[in-house]
């Protein structure tokens, strides 16, 4: 059990191995924190039905993997929502993008390079 935004997510699990439930339901896709058993939300959606087919034909399943680099670093949590409508899930959806603002942006820009990732981080670090 995972609390994302004001809301609690059944996993997360890993995508591959993930049975998900025949249910309506509100997803977030996941990436591995960099500490041990730590994850980050990288988008939200939902589904009527969830299904790992579902998943690898969303239109930014692509962009996920380039994120997360393969499929074995990619986790699925799910917060079901049965006898929802799609308004209702979609409502949630955006609510969970306000509240917990995801990290997925998608990748049209080039790429920065590992050097800028490490400077910002370090920046970042240095704050305090």
């Amino acid at each position: 059990m995972i609390t994302l935004g004001s809301r609690s997510f059944a996993g997360p699990f890993l995508a591959p191995l993930w049975s998900p439930p025949k249910e309506a339901a509100v997803y977030a896709v996941m990436a591995p924190g960099w500490r041990l058993l730590t994850f980050r939300a990288l988008d939200f959606d939902h589904a009527a039905e969830l299904s790992l087919n579902g998943l690898r034909q969303h239109p930014k399943y692509a962009e996920w993997l380039r994120i997360v680099g393969t499929e074995w670093n990619l986790y699925i949590a799910t917060h079901e929502l049965s006898f929802s409508t799609d308004a209702q899930r979609a409502a949630v959806v955006k609510g969970l993008g306000r509240e917990y603002r995801p990290e997925f942006k998608p990748l049209n820009t080039p790429e920065p390079s590992l050097r800028t990732l490490l400077l910002a981080q370090a920046m970042r670090n240095n704050k305090g």
